[in-house]
């Protein structure tokens, strides 16, 4: 007598599990597909246009192929700039949540009163709405804000400064509120891959004779490169994406000095209405986003799909 293969067995109306399995997954599959794939089919094709909605309908607008993208790529000055003031932004704000956030988690390793309760509050930051951080910061870097004020304090009158009036103490007041925000998201990654890493090795490296700063720079570290790797990518994909603690701060000011793709292409399809061109810049940062990710998880990709095997 030969068994009913898994997953095919009849219930009592005849119905087989992989058909009522179907009846309810499917409706959500047809939502998603028109919810996430026909909106980047539209902007896909809207990318080899010269649409916009002062032109009438999109299917009416002229195809010009790849001369959006051409145009960004090679006499967008602007497009490029921002690409680069968005990577220099994201590389300095990742790495100094990387220092601060490891420098808490190992902090929180040991044992120490109120440790549950600091816990907490260095993870208040990261609970808080971007715009909310960006307007708050907004207040804190104003010429008589209390920053301004503590300078003063500390290193007389001359240590005020105009923060939004030029362009590096503009682009330093963006990397502070960005690295105050998620700072707390490194401290949480790396804590639970400090927590994580197995007792053994460090038995056996104190064993023979390896001192407390070896023992953590040869065995720990090495052990917690796949949990560093995967907190960079998280946030490299959220940094590249940086937009409202800008358009808080400075609307991309003074001029276009801490401009960031996100907000420039934001300025294009919303203030100058070329939505074809904006369509055509956000899919080169997909891709470019794409390929980063990619290479950042090249160390480490064998090892995070060993469960595949």
């Amino acid at each position: 007598m030969t068994q009913t293969a898994i997953g095919t067995t009849p219930n009592r109306k005849g119905f087989s599990n992989k058909a009522i399995a179907r009846v309810f997954t499917v409706p959500g599959q047809v939502v998603s597909l028109l919810v996430l794939v026909m909106p980047l089919l539209v902007a896909l094709y809207m990318s080899f246009t010269d649409w916009s909605p002062t032109r009438g309908s999109l299917f009416d607008a002229s195809f010009v192929g790849f001369d959006n993208y051409s145009e960004l790529l090679i006499w967008d000055t602007r497009f490029i700039y921002a690409v680069i003031r968005t990577i220099l932004i994201s590389g300095i704000s990742l790495c100094l949540e990387f220092t601060f956030g490891l420098g808490l988690a190992v902090l929180f390793l040991r044992k120490f009163r109120g440790k549950s309760v600091l816990f907490s509050a260095f993870l208040t930051p990261m609970m808080i709405l971007p715009v909310v951080v960006g307007y708050i910061f907004w207040m804190l870097f104003q010429s008589n804000g209390p920053i301004n004020q503590m300078l003063e304090f500390v290193f007389g009158a001359q240590a005020a400064m105009d923060w939004f009036r030029s362009a590096a103490p503009a682009i330093l007041a963006v990397i502070v509120t960005e690295v105050w925000h998620w700072t707390p998201l490194f401290f949480l990654i790396l804590l639970s891959g400090l927590n994580s890493v197995p007792e053994n090795p460090i038995r056996a490296a104190v064993i023979l004779g390896a001192n407390p700063r070896q023992v953590f720079w040869r065995v720990v570290m090495p052990t917690l490169k796949p949990v560093i790797i995967v907190a960079f990518v998280i946030r490299a994909m959220e940094v590249i994406k940086l937009f409202d603690e800008v358009y808080m701060l400075t609307r991309g000011g003074p001029g276009s000095s801490t401009e960031t793709i996100s907000l420039y292409i934001y300025k294009l399809a919303f203030n100058d209405f070329q939505l074809a061109y904006g369509a055509a810049a956000a899919f080169l940062v997909l891709v470019g986003s794409l390929l980063l990710v990619h290479m950042l998880l090249a160390p480490v990709r064998n090892q995070l799909l060993e469960g595949d095997k």
